[in-house]
């Protein structure tokens, strides 16, 4: 079963699952197969290679198939990483409700394991459009790096974080 859409859409539903959410954090910086999954999530190999399959038929992660280090021999291994084209492909419209549910139940696994806060921040606020226009790029400059410098789990001087941004252009209800 194919999730996206005829639009090229990928639908928020097939990341509605807490587990899926932390896969997809997790293969960010780095390809992993589904044994490598299973063993940092603490899951069973059955059930990341499933969600695994899912996630990668709704488009939210590439499949990469490696080769053995022995001269390229053997089958090759199926490992997954995140694309990160499929934000711009997101359907938006369908699955949000069920979408944020996951992510706050992941956002209350992240708070009980956090160790450190460093920043946090909440306000309902009026701006120019031109000031929002700058917080929204300053945001995506943020994003970007993250993903872009994130790396294999538990290698180096790598600590673990946790990052959630939610940007909302609310409507003017009194």
């Amino acid at each position: 079963m194919s999730w996206e859409s005829d639009d090229g859409l990928v639908p928020l539903r097939a990341l509605a699952n807490p587990l899926r959410i932390r896969m997809v954090s997790l293969l960010t910086g780095v390809s992993m197969s589904a044994t490598e999954v299973a063993e940092e999530l603490g899951i069973a190999h059955a059930s990341a290679s499933y969600h695994l399959r899912q996630l990668a038929e709704a488009g939210f992660l590439e499949m990469v198939e490696e080769r053995p280090s022995q001269g390229g021999r053997g089958r090759p291994r199926r490992r997954y990483r995140y694309d990160p084209s499929s934000g711009a492909r997101l359907d938006r419209a369908n699955g949000r409700r069920l979408l944020h549910e996951a992510l706050n139940a992941d956002l209350e696994r992240r708070l009980a394991q956090a160790r450190t806060q460093r920043l946090s921040m909440d306000a309902e606020v009026w701006l120019d459009r031109s000031v929002w226009e700058e917080v929204i790029g300053l945001v995506d400059q943020a994003v970007a790096l993250v993903h872009d410098k994130a790396g294999p789990p538990r290698s180096g001087d790598r600590v673990k974080v946790s990052m959630t941004t939610l940007l909302l252009e609310l409507d003017d209800v009194r």
